[in-house]
């Protein structure tokens, strides 16, 4: 039986390296999107190939795991204090300044939660 620490997606991904990732990700479907809403536009390979790989950056910038950079055992967050990983609203709290209290490494049971049958 799997224990509760193998379902939780551990993060890898620092706050500068999530957000840029999502710019990255939106400007390569953008680009291709404002080429092809012009009038005459023609359709060539590299727009949807862009906006095909544009799904990876802004999906780990999203959920703030790279599953490539996990097996290289490589990781953006969690050198200091600032760079915690943790969840978006939490990275941005501690770049701002704030000092957030980190989340408990609790284990939670499903016997407690509305979904247990």
């Amino acid at each position: 039986m799997k224990t509760v620490d193998e379902y939780y997606v551990h993060q890898n991904l620092g706050l500068w390296d999530r957000v840029l990732r999502v710019v990255i990700g939106f400007c390569m479907i953008a680009i291709p999107f404002m080429e092809l809403v012009q009038p005459g536009a023609t359709v060539a390979w590299w727009h949807g190939a862009s906006m095909l790989v544009a799904v990876y950056p802004c999906l780990t910038g999203i959920l703030g795991m790279d599953p490539i950079m996990r097996m290289a055992g490589v990781r953006t967050c969690g050198g200091s204090r600032r760079n915690q990983c943790g969840s978006f609203p939490y990275q941005v709290d501690a770049f701002i300044g704030h000092d957030p209290i980190p989340e408990n490494h609790k284990e939670h049971e499903l016997s407690h939660s509305s979904h247990a049958h």
